[in-house]
């Protein structure tokens, strides 16, 4: 009965009932007929799919876990009853043959990167491309790399910002200049293109992306000041805006995206008193005509939690607690103020970690041309 109803029912209502499930759900569905696998390998399907019933979780890859490294997360919204936050749900774990820090994600891609490696993954399909280097690396001291899709053409692309040491003949003495290189996935190959070559970026450093633009933080040797460069992944233009105002000498600061938010999080580094604040920015307007700013977090963390360097806000859930990640998971309660480690795999409070949102989607890296896929 079951089988002669599914049998008799049209294509756009199998296709409308499909695309209404969870991913885990969807998964399933492959091994249930082959007239539902095909569906579900199509191209458009996983689009259609992403669109409408992506939820954001969590990508967490984790150094000392054993056997496997890198987990999926679900977001869990009630507080957990035995330490008093939210809870993360890990939905499934996985290994890579190399294991790759997780940096960001696009569209339920993966984008992993470590010295010597460039890899995209997505996790559902269980496919990875391992991206060729980029030739150009003799004279750079300094680079970074973004992950994104563009908003019309739908293209993923690799940005590679970066500082060479060249000698300026002028002056007669060595000279930093930025330039800057984009793989767009499934060509296979580095270009580079056009960059005013004034501005330095922090080494390592991972490009943000939010709503087809890769986002860093950038200084300005002309001008002796700190600016935000933003590169369209579509024009493949860079254009710059000033960051929030802010006075403080010693501070951490730290691109990232907050919700639908560019998000600036600044870590006050004070000697002279027992507590650092942190401070979180969000870019709440921006145009040709008008960017504004809004301080939407302040609080205090105790010099005894060791919560330095470049924090990462993840995720504010409704009561106000933060979820962060700063080498490892961090928990800031907004009701008793400390910030915690949290316990992911279970081997300890602050298991070093690398972590970013990730929406799960069916997209397939067999589709892009070029590209040698491995599956594990």
């Amino acid at each position: 009965m079951g089988q002669d109803f599914f049998t008799c029912l049209p294509p756009e209502i199998m296709e409308d009932i499909l695309l209404r499930l969870p991913i885990r759900s969807i998964i399933r569905c492959k091994c249930v007929r082959k007239s539902w696998l095909d569906l579900l390998a199509t191209p458009e399907f996983a689009k259609f799919h992403l669109s409408r019933s992506a939820v954001p979780g969590l990508a967490v890859f984790e150094w000392k876990a054993q056997p496997k490294r890198y987990k999926i997360i679900e977001f869990v919204d009630e507080l957990d009853p035995n330490c008093d936050e939210h809870g993360l749900n890990v939905v499934f774990s996985f290994d890579l043959p190399s294991l790759v820090p997780v940096h960001n994600a696009a569209n339920g891609l993966l984008f992993l990167w470590d010295t010597g490696y460039l890899i995209i993954c997505n996790p559902i399909t269980r496919d990875y491309i391992e991206v060729p280097l980029p030739l150009d690396t003799c004279d750079v001291c300094v680079e970074g790399y973004g992950f994104g899709v563009s908003r019309i053409s739908g293209q993923y692309k690799l940005v590679r910002m970066f500082s060479e040491d060249k000698q300026d003949a002028s002056q007669q003495q060595d000279a930093f200049y930025s330039a800057c290189e984009v793989y767009t996935v499934g060509t296979g190959s580095w270009r580079r293109i056009a960059s005013d070559g004034q501005f330095e970026y922090e080494d390592s450093s991972v490009g943000a992306f939010l709503n087809g633009n890769l986002y860093w933080l950038a200084y300005d040797f002309k001008s002796s000041t700190e600016w935000i460069s933003c590169f369209d992944l579509e024009t493949e233009l860079i254009s710059t805006f000033p960051p929030p105002p802010i006075d403080h000498p010693h501070e951490c600061g730290n691109l990232s995206v907050l919700g639908d938010c560019l998000c600036l999080c600044y870590n006050w580094e004070d000697e002279f008193t027992s507590e650092y604040d942190i401070v979180i920015w969000l870019m709440k307007d921006y145009g040709d005509d008008e960017i504004s700013w809004t301080r939407e977090f302040v609080f205090r963390k105790m010099i005894d939690t060791d919560v330095l360097g470049y924090i990462c806000p993840i995720k504010v859930f409704e009561d106000g607690d933060i979820l962060m990640e700063v080498g490892s998971l961090l928990y800031y309660c907004n009701k008793t103020d400390p910030i915690r480690g949290v316990d992911v795999s279970r081997l300890g409070c602050k298991v070093p970690s690398k972590a970013a949102i990730y929406a799960p989607s069916l997209v397939s890296l067999k589709t892009f041309p070029m590209e040698n896929v491995t599956s594990f």
